[in-house]
C-alpha cells in the first residue's frame, strides 16, 4: 500500500477486548460514530467490507473465533492494523515502571486528554469495573491508582458475608441519585455505601490534587461516571467517549509513526 493509510482512509475502527466483553467502535472522518459490543459487533463485522485502519486493544480475553478474525484483518490490510496488548511501545511519554502491566484503557485515557488540552495537567478518573485516578504532568504519564469500582464494591459485600445481598439493579436505582447517602433499607443502604463511598473518595482526590497543582484539569469517564454526583465547585470535565478518542489519537500517531 503506497503513501500513510490514515491519508486515504476515513473510518477508524477500534476493537477493544475487555475483561468481560469485546466492542468495536468506530470514528468516521475523526468523529465518533458509535459503538457495538459482543454479538452486534461480532454479527455486524461479518459484513464489513469497507477500508479503514484499525487498532486493536487486546488487553483482555479473544477466543478463537476473534483470534482468527483479527489474523485474517492484519493479513489482508498489513499496514493500516495495530495490535495492543499491552501498553509497551506506545509512543506516549511515561514515567510509570510497569508499562507491561498497565492497562490500555489508562494510557488510552490519557492520550484523549491530551488531544483535548496538550498544555495542561490532567487527573484523569475512570469509574468502571476498577476506577484509576491517573496523573499527566507537563504530557507525561505519571501514573496513579486503582480502587474497586461501585459494582465490585457491592459485589464484595455480597460475597463477603452470610446476610448482605447483591443488587443486581443498582444502577436503575442509582439513576435518580442518592441524595445524603442514606438508605431506608438494607438494598438502597448498599447503594448509597457503594456510590456515596466512591463519590467521597474521588471528592478529596480532586481537592488533594488542585491544592497541590491549582491549574490542574478534571476529566472524568467511564460507564459508570454518570452516577457519580461530584460537587458543582469541583473543575471536572466529563467525556464519556475520552477513552475512545484516546484510541484513536494512539492509532494515528502509531500508524504515522509520530
Amino acid at each position: 500500500m503506497e503513501g500513510n493509510p490514515s491519508d486515504t482512509m476515513s473510518q477508524a475502527c477500534i476493537l477493544d477486548f475487555g475483561n468481560t466483553r469485546v466492542k468495536w467502535a468506530r470514528f468516521v472522518d475523526g468523529e465518533f460514530a458509535g459503538v457495538l459490543q459482543d454479538a452486534e459487533a461480532w454479527e455486524s463485522l461479518q459484513d464489513w467490507n469497507e477500508d479503514a485502519r484499525w487498532l486493536i486493544a487486546a488487553s483482555g480475553p479473544m477466543d478463537d473465533r476473534w483470534s482468527a478474525w483479527v489474523e485474517t484483518l492484519k493479513t489482508s490490510q498489513p499496514d493500516s492494523v495495530v495490535h495492543l496488548e499491552s501498553a509497551e511501545g506506545i509512543p506516549f511519554s511515561s514515567a510509570y515502571h510497569s508499562m507491561h502491566t498497565l492497562g490500555l484503557d489508562r494510557i488510552a485515557n490519557a492520550a484523549g486528554a491530551a488531544a483535548e488540552d496538550a498544555q495542561a495537567d490532567w487527573l484523569i478518573i475512570d469509574a468502571g469495573t476498577c476506577i484509576t485516578a491517573d496523573l499527566l504532568q507537563g504530557g507525561k504519564f505519571c501514573g496513579g491508582s486503582i480502587a474497586p469500582g461501585i459494582d465490585l464494591r457491592l459485589r464484595a459485600m455480597f460475597a463477603g458475608t452470610a446476610s448482605l445481598p447483591y443488587p443486581a439493579d443498582w444502577r436503575e436505582q442509582a439513576a435518580g441519585g442518592i441524595g445524603l447517602d442514606v438508605g431506608d433499607d438494607t438494598v438502597s443502604s448498599l447503594i448509597a455505601g457503594a456510590v456515596g463511598g466512591v463519590q467521597a473518595e474521588l471528592t478529596e482526590r480532586i481537592r488533594r490534587f488542585t491544592n497541590e497543582i491549582p491549574s490542574i484539569r478534571v476529566a472524568l469517564t467511564g460507564g459508570d461516571a454518570k452516577f457519580l454526583q461530584l460537587q458543582a465547585d469541583l473543575p471536572t470535565f466529563a467525556d464519556p467517549i475520552l477513552t475512545w478518542k484516546g484510541y484513536f489519537h494512539l492509532l494515528n500517531r502509531m500508524l504515522t509513526h509520530e
